[in-house]
């Protein structure tokens, strides 16, 4: 009795495309929760900061949230496509942080020094005037006072509606 040869499986293209589809599917709700900022180095009263950019709708909803750690001189910009009223909350926020609202004349208008949300629903923070920018830092002490204006603002990049990088 002869036995037949077996028979070779060669994937064509479409059965190819369709792997390789349903894979990426499968593990995009994995990576999806993950949000790139670029940095920046910015000087606040003399002293040199380390800070994110949070400039599209997708990184200024996640902002901060879930880290367990920001060093004394790093925090993250978040910069808004027009002034107006913009409020934060700690929610999943791990950290104590020192929030500082600015104008667009990029004059410091707040100064709040906010704890990890701990009841449901979260408090929302806001100040009375327009802001353009809110600037979120590690919850030390920083020596940053209303009135006090902020050099080098000019040069971040604009906001966008949602052109940040996310994976």
């Amino acid at each position: 009795m002869r036995i037949p040869n077996p028979v070779k499986f060669v994937p064509d293209n479409a059965f190819v495309m369709t792997v390789i589809i349903l894979f990426s599917v499968l593990i995009k709700p994995v990576i999806a929760n993950e949000v790139i900022f670029k940095k920046t180095q910015l000087i606040l009263n003399g002293e040199e900061y380390l800070l994110e950019i949070a400039q599209s709708v997708t990184q200024r909803r996640r902002g901060l949230m879930f880290r367990k750690h920001l060093d004394e001189r790093q925090g993250m910009l978040f910069i808004f496509p027009r002034s107006g009223d913009h409020r934060i909350w700690m929610k999943n926020t791990l950290i104590p942080l020192t929030v500082i609202w600015l104008d667009e004349k990029n004059e410091i208008i707040s100064v709040k020094k906010l704890l990890p949300c701990t009841s449901d629903p979260c408090p929302v923070y806001g100040v009375s005037k327009s802001s353009k920018y809110i600037l979120e830092l590690s919850g030390g002490n920083h020596v940053l006072k209303p009135g006090l204006r902020i050099d080098g603002l000019a040069r971040m990049p604009d906001a966008s509606g949602d052109a940040g990088v996310t994976r």
